[in-house]
C-alpha cells in the first residue's frame, strides 16, 4: 500500500473505494437475505459496535473534559440543528437520484456516522497526513467495507452515499493534520477516542433499536475535545 502515500489523502480514496465495493456488493446480495438474518446480522453488529465503544471509552484521560465537550457540544449541534440537516441532506439526494427506496435516508445517515465517528477516522487522517502513513485508513476501509456489505444489503444505496460526507471529513482532516501536529497531544488523542467511543456506543444503542438517539447534533463536541483536554493537561 505504499502507493497511497503518493496520492493526496490516499488512505481516505481507499475507505471511499472499499465501502463503495461493499455496498454495491450489498445491493446485489442483499435481496437473498431474509428478513430475519437481516435482524441476526445488525444484532451482532450492535452488540459489537457497543463492544469497539465501550473499549474506546475507557481510553480517556480526562473525563472531566469529555463530558464538558459532550454537553456543550451536543447544545450547539442541536442550536444548529445539525441532525435534520444531515436526514435532509440524505432526503435531498434520495429525490435527485428519484430513489424509491423508503430507507435511503436512515442508510445514509447511519452509515455516514458509523464511518466517520471514532478514533480511526480522526488519528487515521492524521497519520496519513503527517506522516504520509495510510495504514490505519486502509484498516479502516477494510472494516468498513465489510459493514457496507451488511448496511447495503439492509439500507439499500443510501449506504454508498455515504461516502460524500466520509471523503469531505477525512481528507479534510489529512489536510489540516499538518497545522494541528504542534497542538495534538497522546492524551488529546485518549480523550479523542473515549469520546468518539461514547458516540459509537450511541450508534450501537440506535442499531439494536434500544434507543434513538440524534447522533449528529454531538459531532461538534469533536472539535470541543482537544482545547478542553489541552486545559484539562495544565490543571
Amino acid at each position: 500500500m505504499d502507493f497511497l502515500s503518493q496520492i493526496p489523502a490516499g488512505g481516505t480514496v481507499f475507505n471511499s473505494l472499499a465501502v463503495f465495493f461493499g455496498g454495491t456488493i450489498g445491493l446485489l446480495v442483499g435481496k437473498f437475505i431474509p428478513e430475519r438474518l437481516h435482524k441476526a446480522i445488525f444484532d451482532c453488529l450492535g452488540l459489537f459496535t457497543l463492544y469497539v465503544g465501550i473499549n474506546m471509552t475507557l481510553q480517556m484521560k480526562h473525563s472531566i473534559a469529555v463530558l464538558l465537550s459532550f454537553v456543550i457540544g451536543t447544545v450547539i449541534g442541536d442550536l444548529c440543528g445539525l441532525d435534520n440537516k444531515l436526514n435532509n441532506l440524505g432526503d435531498v439526494l434520495k429525490a435527485k437520484f428519484h430513489s424509491s427506496n423508503s430507507k435511503f435516508t436512515q442508510g445514509f445517515v447511519t452509515a455516514t456516522l458509523l464511518f466517520c465517528v471514532g478514533s480511526m477516522a480522526i488519528i487515521g487522517a492524521f497519520e496519513d497526513g503527517l506522516r504520509h502513513n495510510a495504514s490505519i485508513l486502509v484498516t479502516k476501509g477494510v472494516m468498513d467495507g465489510i459493514s457496507s456489505i451488511l448496511f447495503a444489503g439492509s439500507f439499500g444505496i443510501g449506504v454508498i452515499f455515504s461516502i460524500i460526507p466520509m471523503f469531505i471529513y477525512q481528507a479534510s482532516l489529512t489536510f489540516l493534520a499538518v497545522w494541528a501536529a504542534p497542538f495534538i497531544t497522546q492524551d488529546m488523542y485518549a480523550d479523542i477516542s473515549g469520546l468518539g467511543g461514547l458516540m459509537i456506543v450511541g450508534i450501537s444503542l440506535n442499531l439494536l433499536k434500544v434507543a434513538n438517539l440524534k447522533l449528529c447534533d454531538m459531532l461538534p463536541s469533536l472539535i470541543l475535545i482537544v482545547p478542553l483536554s489541552m486545559l484539562f493537561a495544565l490543571i
